[in-house]
Formats: structure tokens, C-alpha cells, sequence
């Protein structure tokens, strides 16, 4: 018997319809990597939802979470930049862009897991619940989701954010360190699509 509760299950299956979809497209989610069993699994709980109403949950939950960004930004992040920046011609490239990478991570951690949760729980139908059974293995495929979720998070906020933002935005020389992560991110991407490629070309 599983422990989850039904929202929690609705929520894994909605993902489960994300990456069926995308697993059926050929296509690879870096990062997001699971065993034959788990993917027999997510098949199983994406069946209950529909294309159109996955697509209407991906749509309400976008509207969702870039009014929680927002409203982050204006209740959060220019509080902060006002209190700590009181003079924006003085503000440091570094400085800013660390608190750029801490709200990131403040909103993606604490927003999209909000958005995901109410936009479940508005286009869940009874038909969709009751299509669902949880497993003994589901709380293990939830957490292993979720960790998933927050390592993205991880590395997007502490990599990229601040690297990308210095060269791009700033058009700076931010020394060795800055460079590294420049060059670890286009490393990192030309890996990413050179892998997802082979695979494409092993399955066709």
C-alpha cells in the first residue's frame, strides 16, 4: 500500500503525462533520467489525463507561477535591491547578480511547486482521480521527482544565473572563476544535445 495522499498522486501523474509525451516524442529531459519500471509506472498514472487537459495544466500552471514571480519581484526582490542598493550606480555586477540567484531559487523552489499544486488541483476531474490507484513504489517516483526539480534548481541558480548574467548583461571580464562557468555552461549544452542526438539516432 502507498501512503500518498491524492493530491500528491495527481500531481505525479500530471508529470507523468509531461515526460511520457516527451519520451514518446524521442526526445531526452537532461536530468530527468528513470529505470524501465518507473517509466512503466508513469505510463500507467498519465493514462487518466488527456492531451487537452495536460495542456491546460501546463497553461494554468505558467499563469500560476509568473503571478507568484511577480509578485515576488515586487514584494521580495526590489525590497531587497532598494534596501541593499540604495544607489544603483554603486551596485556591483557580482553583488546583484547573487541576489538575482537567490530570489531564482527562493521563487522557483517555493513557486513552482505552488503552481504545480494548485493547477493539479483545479483540472484533476473526479474522472481523473478516480483513474488513479496508488502503488507501493509512488512515494519513491515523487521523491525521486522532486530531487530531480531541486538539483535543476541547484545548478540553473547557482551556475548559470550568475555566470550568464556577468557576460551577457554586463559585458564584463569577471576574471577565471566567471569564465569557468561560462565555459562549463556551453560544455554542458553542446554534451546535452550531443547525447540526446545519438540516442535520437539509435531509436530511429
Amino acid at each position: 500500500m502507498s501512503g500518498m495522499t491524492s493530491g500528491a498522486l495527481v500531481r505525479l501523474a500530471f508529470w507523468a503525462r509531461g515526460m511520457i509525451a516527451i519520451r514518446d516524442g524521442r526526445m531526452e529531459w537532461p536530468g530527468f533520467s528513470y529505470t524501465d519500471a518507473e517509466w512503466a509506472r508513469m505510463r500507467v498514472l498519465s493514462a487518466p489525463i488527456g492531451a487537452g487537459r495536460y495542456q491546460l495544466f501546463t497553461m494554468v500552471n505558467a499563469v500560476i507561477f509568473i503571478a507568484i514571480a511577480a509578485l515576488g519581484v515586487v514584494c521580495v526582490f526590489l525590497p531587497l535591491a532598494n534596501l541593499l542598493f540604495p544607489v544603483p550606480a554603486e551596485t556591483s555586477a557580482l553583488k546583484f547578480s547573487a541576489l538575482l540567484a537567490g530570489y531564482a531559487f527562493l521563487v522557483i523552489g517555493l513557486g513552482l511547486p505552488i503552481s504545480m499544486r494548485l493547477a493539479s488541483a483545479l483540472l484533476a476531474s473526479k474522472d481523473v482521480r478516480a483513474g488513479l490507484v496508488a502503488e507501493s513504489g509512488d512515494e519513491a517516483l515523487a521523491a525521486k521527482v522532486s530531487w530531480q526539480i531541486n538539483r535543476i534548481m541547484l545548478v540553473m541558480c547557482g551556475l548559470l544565473v550568475p555566470g550568464i548574467l556577468l557576460f551577457i548583461a554586463y559585458d564584463i571580464d569577471a576574471g577565471p572563476v566567471i569564465t569557468t562557468l561560462k565555459w562549463l555552461a556551453i560544455a554542458l549544452m553542446a554534451v546535452t544535445t550531443a547525447i540526446g542526438a545519438l540516442q535520437r539516432r539509435k531509436r530511429s
